[in-house]
């Protein structure tokens, strides 16, 4: 019987302490500058007014009424805590250079947004607004965010998650109620219409690191695009699909292997996964078959992911079901089904799946397997680490999707359709506004929501400080296909897995020039649309 050797987990207390303790920190952080802000009278609180807010109510995240206390009241913060940073130190609570004289006037800026109870990494919510200080680091520094932007440019940013019969009322009367709303990625070309912005009209600028130029690059067609992705946009970052490990079934056979210098290296293929998995496998009833049980007598596999899993393997090669002539915001769709070296990622695929070792199990398995120990490598979305905080004594590590062949030399990421984009509707006026918000909410998220995203995954959900550092290649090497994304290729994306997994890649090429006109008659379709759009404002 194969045990899985435990190291010592001293190292791995001392982490989860200073875990504590940095959380403690952040917490009295943020309170004493909620407190600090509280101490603001009544006199110089501003409140904007709207068609359905009177002077003493405004909307809360429900789209309920709430009268006295409002996120005004707390956005106050002390002048040391704002004046003491100077230009040269920015980290967020620093008026953006070019925007020091920008002050709204007290304007509430509304945000229609996703929320479900199933699944917290898919609602967007708590990535625009937060009722108070949790001890979560991602909740708190938006939290931060927003009172720090409340201060240096007299404004509140607040959420309506009541289900968007608010929203829809107020889109359709045009009464200016709300700067935007959240959708998911499957309406990424639905949602073009005469009802939202192209955003490439807006006076900001794209090349910033707190935008997502991929998603600009990607999505944008004839120049139109109605969506945005930024630093403020934290659930396409969680919906990317990756890999992780368990740390003491790696170090149970390649403690002396550093997997994080060899992603650096560009070593991490799906050659070099084999090499693992062929190696950590176990067979513990001497059935010569690697199955899942959840039992003390489990075998050990080597990699165990979903039936969705093929797809990102075959997007981890660089592919993509549809792309652009021109890599320009000018450029336009393309089928990319027909790429010869497509192929040669499928077949790469095939051999990795059909390794001794490699299971296709549903999600609950493929969760039960990495905490249990019983699987070296597991891939999923990021946000599904943030359901193992719970987790006793669990040690994982977070890798990129391996590349197809060392010559490839760049990681490749898909971001599930369960992401959200912000659209902003034409029913609300000032364009000017408009684009200054957008750019001063995405910069100070890049400052103080973005960082504190990244840390909860070096010291909360993974065990090290370099899954940090892994967390940030992968979000900065994410493409969006609108083939998979507005549902262009729904019929090849179907079909990738069939051929993976009952290897039946010899019908690739054929299966592309199949789809491939499907898929264009779709680009056609969308171009005539957007084409209609007078974008004029």
């Amino acid at each position: 019987m194969f045990n899985v050797l435990r190291k010592d987990l001293a190292e791995f207390m001392v982490k989860r302490v200073f875990t504590v303790i940095v959380s403690m920190l952040m917490l009295l952080s943020v309170l004493f500058f909620a407190l600090s802000c509280s101490s603001k009278t009544e006199e110089n609180t501003t409140k904007a007014t709207t068609n359905e807010t009177t002077e003493n109510e405004t909307t809360t995240k429900q789209g309920e009424t709430k009268t006295d206390t409002t996120t005004a009241d707390i956005t106050e913060t002390t002048n040391k805590e704002t004046e003491s940073v100077t230009s040269n130190d920015p980290n967020g609570h620093e008026k953006l250079e070019g925007f020091e004289d920008v002050d709204f006037g007290g304007k509430v800026f509304l945000i229609n947004a996703t929320a479900t109870d199933i699944f917290k990494p898919w609602r967007d919510d708590y990535t625009i607004w937060v009722e108070t200080v949790t001890g979560n680091a991602v909740d708190d520094a938006v939290y931060e965010r927003n009172a720090v932007m409340g201060k240096l440019y007299n404004c509140e940013i607040q959420v309506d998650a009541s289900g968007g019969s608010a929203y829809s009322a107020s889109i359709a009367s045009g009464d200016q109620r709300y700067i935007g709303s959240t959708f998911a990625a499957w309406s990424i070309l639905s949602v073009a219409s005469d009802k939202y912005y192209n955003v490439l009209k807006f006076d900001i600028d794209y090349s910033q690191p707190w935008w997502d130029q991929n998603f600009f690059n990607d999505l944008s067609c004839d120049g139109k695009l109605f969506a945005l992705c930024g630093a403020f946009t934290l659930v396409p970052k969680k919906a990317v699909w990756i890999t992780y490990y368990n740390k003491d079934v790696y170090e149970s056979k390649f403690s002396g292997i550093d997997i994080y210098q060899m992603v650096r290296d560009y070593e991490w293929t799906f050659d070099t996964m084999i090499s693992f998995i062929e190696q950590i496998k176990y067979d513990a009833n001497g059935d010569s078959e690697y199955t899942f049980t959840d039992g003390s007598d489990a075998d050990i596999l080597g990699y165990m992911s979903t039936a969705h899993n093929p797809r990102y393997l075959y997007y981890a090669g660089g592919h993509q079901y549809a792309g652009k002539n021109e890599y320009t915001y000018d450029g336009h769709f393309v089928t990319t089904l027909n790429d010869p070296k497509g192929l040669d990622t499928l077949q790469a695929a095939v051999r990795l799946v059909k390794t001794e070792g490699y299971l296709q199990e549903g999600y609950t398995n493929c969760d039960k397997a990495i905490q249990n120990g019983t699987t070296l490598f597991v891939s999923n979305v990021i946000g599904q680490l943030e359901t193992y905080d719970h987790a006793e004594n669990l040690r994982i590590g977070i890798l990129p999707m391996p590349m197809v062949t060392a010559n490839q030399h760049a990681y490749y990421h898909l971001p599930d359709n369960h992401s959200t984009f912000l659209s902003i509707p034409v029913a609300y006026e000032n364009m000017e506004v408009i684009a200054q918000f957008l750019t001063l909410f995405a910069y100070h998220s890049y400052k103080i929501v973005y960082p504190a995203f990244i840390n909860t995954y070096k010291y909360t959900y993974a065990s090290d400080e370099e899954s940090g550092e892994m967390v940030d290649i992968i979000t900065n090497s994410v493409r969006y296909d609108p083939g998979y994304l507005g549902g262009m290729a729904t019929q090849f994306d179907g079909y990738v897995a069939t051929m993976v997994m009952e290897n039946k890649v010899n019908n690739f090429t054929s299966a592309a020039v199949k789809f491939t006109k499907t898929v264009d008659a779709e680009i056609e379709k969308y171009r005539e649309k957007i084409s209609k759009i007078d974008d004029n404002y």
